[in-house]
């Protein structure tokens, strides 16, 4: 059996890094985001933030509003967006009930969540 070496990481930029925390906190307070990625703006529901498999941070989030992926698509869907591309975000006043997972590793894409929404029964038995 071989082993491979960990390949480390490149540190955040300090930029980066607020864009997280800011992001992390809207996932924990389950508050809708209003997000600039790929010239657009989208309505989403943040679930997790953390690394991917590629070591970039990636923001996985239920969408609600906005670009479509093609003509097939209504627009609402899980999406995986890459923290590092988002050209602009905004807080929203509203707050959402977590969708329902799609079982014990429900952060497709996500290896190591930052933060993540606790689970459907959880957010609603509070």
């Amino acid at each position: 059996m071989s082993s491979y070496p960990a390949i480390p990481f490149p540190p955040l930029s300090p930029r980066l890094r607020r864009r997280i925390a800011r992001l992390s906190r809207a996932v924990r307070e389950r508050r809708a985001l209003e997000l600039r990625y790929g010239g657009a703006w989208r309505v989403v529901h943040p679930h997790a933030i953390g690394r991917t498999g590629t070591g970039r941070i990636g923001l996985l989030t239920w969408q609600t509003a906005g670009l479509a992926r093609g003509p097939d698509d209504p627009g609402e869907g899980w999406r995986l967006f890459d923290v590092s591309r988002i050209e602009g975000s905004r807080a929203l006043r509203a707050h959402f009930a977590p969708r329902p997972r799609g079982g014990p590793h429900w952060t497709p894409g996500i290896d190591a969540p930052v933060a993540e929404v606790p689970s459907r029964a959880e957010a609603l038995a509070a």
